[in-house]
Formats: structure tokens, C-alpha cells, sequence
């Protein structure tokens, strides 16, 4: 293992140490949670897919208590992906860091701790369970698993630990990131600029780094290479995975299927054909969870009491971001329908938690119907050419809406915006940039 001296060397790049750092832009509402959160004296998760902004955020957050007078070395911000950890990653690493830390930098006062990805650390919520117990630090972790949400901190972190699931970026602050007014009074007026800025939020997504890059071309190998990264990295090798060829057809398969209805049944065919050998029956259900893990994609359910038609039924598909769904497809203009209907998802998903999202089928289908409170207060129904559709799309929604005893249906499309009464229900029509700025 290195020596205390050494781990200083390797960390202090890091850190604000008599140095300054790049923390990006601000997500200012993601930093409020954050806030709000470390206030109670608990620890916080940031868990989302790798590239959202975590690390940014913790980053953020430690600058912010620089500049409200919390002196630089109390702050302590640890990559657990950098190579000289590797052949130490253990709770020993994790003691010895923060021993050379006291040691060596801090003065003294009770620092904030920062540790970036770290389910690389087996064991790592025993030490954060310490560390909070004593009252040594206040504790960030980031974690590009959901399992973080469930064995590990289900167990020892019972009630000391609060989560924060971090997206790529919103619509909203894809404005504000592009310099643009967020506010709908201001951007009324401004129809070109919002299309040009929508048309690129779908095609190329919402991650930070890809937002912030002007080359198309380069666009697309960062999300080319990003989805690679996560298959090999938090997919077959975190799930022990030995093919790890395999695991990427099948996750290019699923995901070229966004917005669609997936059966595991089928693409395993698909999968067999393709390889021409048989793939065993349990492969795709397990790349499948794992890609759900890694929160590549997200799987909605269709609504019903009965276990049988969950378990049946198979589920909708959705990416976590549309420029890494744009990546499976050829032709943008041809699949802007169904690119539209996953930002929907990702933007109900996003508010409402991943838990409280399905679709409905009772002779016609509604795309989304959001459970609150443990009752439906929402149907979401999206067509982005609606006047080719319309009588269809309105009678699901009307359909749905009386049968969960609601008095509206939201019709998310291209541009059109309307409202109709139909058979006693209020259809609204939203154009897809103000549904996402909602």
C-alpha cells in the first residue's frame, strides 16, 4: 500500500488544497438538494449514470462551502477510479487516506469527505457508518449503481443516508447551459432558437461534457464511447459477465428498441440468430437488470392489480438520455417520434421516481400514466405529428382519464397546442419544449 506521504502526492490534484479546480457550470437546484440533505447529519448518495455529474456536483458543493468561509483543507475529495488505488481498494485504503488526510492537511475542524464511485470499495458503508457515528466528517459518496440504493445501504447506512439521483441534464438546464432564457415568458417569442435547441437536445442528449462540445462528429464518439464505458465497466465487468462481446450485442439490440415495448423472450431469439448458437434464457434478463443497474435504461410497467398481467406483459424501454438512444438508430428525422416520447419518460422518471411510472392498456394504450401518493394524477399521452393521429391518441386518454376519475388527459406533441373538452374530459395539448420546461 502507499505511504501516507504518497497518498498525499496522489491526492492533492484533486482537491482545493491551495489550488484551484474546475467544478463546471452550476445545476443550482441540484445543489440546493444537496444542501438541504447535508443539513440533516446524515450522509448523502449521488448514484446516476456515469458522465451525468456526480463528481461536478460534490465538486460544486465543496467549492460553495469554500466561498460561505469553510477553509480548503477541511474538504477531502477521493477518486476510488484512480489507478494507484487500484491494487489497494479496501476499508484499509479508505482509513489510511483519511489518516494521511488528518494528518497531513486538515486542521483539525470536522472536514467533508467525498468519496467518487465509490462501490469500487467493497465494504466502503462500514467506514462511512464509522465516520458518522464518531462525527469524524460529513460524508458525500457517489456510485454509478443503483444497487447503492439497495444491499449496501440497506444494511449498516439504515437511516444515515439520503439519496440523490443525478440525470443528465434537464431541457431546462440544457437552456441554461446553451445561454438561453429558461422562463417561458421570454422564450414565447423566440420559436427558432427553441426548435434549433430542442432538435439538438434530442439528437445528441443531455450529458455535460457532450453538451458542451460544438463538433457533431465529436458528439458522437464521446457518446459512443460513453455507452461503451458503461457496458464494459458497470455492466459485464461489475456483473462478472464473460462475454463481454455478448453483453454489448445484446445491450445495442435493447437499446435501439427505446420507446418500444421489449420482450427478453424475443431479443434472446434475436441474440441466437445473430451469433448462431443459443444464448442461455437467462442472459438477457440479466444484461437487461444490469443495464437497468448502471441506469443506462429505465423499464416501465404496464399499471395493473394483477401480478400476472405485471409479470406478463413485457415492459416499455427507455434510455436515460437520448443522444445514447440516437446512437443505436441511423436516420434522426425518422425516429423523432419516438425520440420525443423518451425524453417524456426521462422527464416523468425524473420528477416523480422510477417506481411511479407506467403505461396503461385497456383497448387503446396511454404512453404514461404517474402515480402520486399511491393515486394516478397524471396521464401523459405523446404523438408528435398528432393530426395524423389524433382520434386515436384523444380516445386512450379519454378512455384512461374516466376510468381513474380524472377530468384531463395531456397530449405531449411536435408543436401544437390546444384544448378540447371531449365526451366531459379537458385534452391538453403541449408542444414537447414546454412539457419538458414544466
Amino acid at each position: 500500500m502507499l505511504s501516507r506521504e504518497e497518498l498525499i502526492e496522489v491526492l492533492a490534484p484533486y482537491n482545493f488544497w491551495g489550488r484551484e479546480q474546475d467544478t463546471g457550470i452550476t445545476r443550482g437546484d441540484y445543489l440546493k438538494d444537496i444542501r438541504r440533505k447535508l443539513s440533516t447529519g446524515n450522509a448523502l448518495a449521488l448514484v446516476g449514470v456515469r458522465r451525468a455529474g456526480k463528481t461536478t456536483l460534490a465538486r460544486q458543493y465543496l467549492r460553495f462551502l469554500i466561498e460561505k468561509g469553510l477553509p480548503p483543507e477541511e474538504t477531502l475529495y477521493v477518486n476510488l477510479e484512480e489507478p494507484r488505488f487500484y491494487p489497494d481498494l479496501s476499508l484499509e485504503l479508505l482509513e489510511e487516506i483519511f489518516s494521511a488526510f488528518k494528518t497531513y492537511i486538515s486542521r483539525g475542524a470536522r472536514p467533508v469527505v467525498v468519496l467518487d464511485e465509490v462501490q469500487n470499495v467493497e465494504g466502503w458503508e462500514r467506514w462511512v457508518r464509522k465516520v458518522l457515528d464518531l462525527g469524524e466528517a460529513e460524508v458525500i459518496v457517489t456510485g454509478s449503481s443503483s444497487s447503492l440504493l439497495r444491499s449496501e445501504l440497506a444494511t449498516l447506512l439504515t437511516g444515515r443516508v439520503l439519496v440523490t439521483e443525478v440525470y443528465p441534464l434537464s431541457f431546462r438546464e440544457f437552456l441554461s447551459f446553451k445561454g438561453l432564457p429558461i422562463e417561458l415568458p421570454a422564450l414565447l417569442g423566440r420559436r427558432g432558437e427553441v426548435e434549433r435547441a430542442l432538435r439538438e437536445y434530442l439528437e445528441f442528449g443531455g450529458f455535460p461534457q457532450v453538451v458542451l462540445t460544438d463538433d457533431e462528429g465529436l458528439k458522437r464518439e464521446l457518446l459512443r464511447e460513453l455507452f461503451e464505458g458503461i457496458i464494459l465497466r458497470d455492466v459485464a465487468y461489475r456483473h462478472g459477465f464473460r462475454d463481454a462481446r455478448l453483453v454489448k450485442l445484446v445491450a445495442e439490440l435493447a437499446l435501439s428498441r427505446f420507446s418500444s415495448l421489449v420482450s427478453a423472450s424475443r431479443l434472446r431469439n434475436e441474440v441466437s440468430g445473430i451469433v448462431g448458437r443459443k444464448v442461455s434464457p437467462n442472459l438477457v434478463d440479466s444484461v437487461l437488470d444490469a443495464m437497468e443497474e448502471a441506469y443506462l435504461i429505465h423499464r416501465v410497467p404496464i399499471l395493473s392489480p394483477k401480478v400476472k398481467d405485471v409479470r406478463r406483459y413485457p415492459k416499455k424501454l427507455y434510455a436515460v438520455d437520448t443522444g445514447l438512444a440516437n446512437v443505436m438508430i441511423t436516420r434522426f428525422t425518422e425516429n423523432i417520434g419516438r425520440l420525443a416520447e423518451n425524453a417524456v419518460a426521462r422527464h416523468l422518471v425524473q420528477r416523480h421516481g422510477r417506481e411511479n411510472v407506467f403505461y396503461y392498456r385497456n383497448g387503446h394504450e396511454v404512453d404514461f400514466v404517474v402515480r402520486e401518493n399511491l393515486k394516478i394524477s397524471r396521464l401523459v399521452q405523446v404523438s408528435w405529428d398528432v393530426d395524423e393521429s389524433w382520434e386515436r391518441e384523444v380516445e386512450g386518454l379519454v378512455e384512461a382519464a374516466k376510468h381513474f376519475g380524472l377530468s384531463e388527459g395531456i397530449l405531449v406533441t411536435g408543436w401544437k397546442s390546444c384544448e378540447e373538452r371531449v365526451k366531459g374530459i379537458n385534452v391538453r395539448c403541449l408542444p414537447l419544449w414546454r412539457f419538458l420546461l414544466s
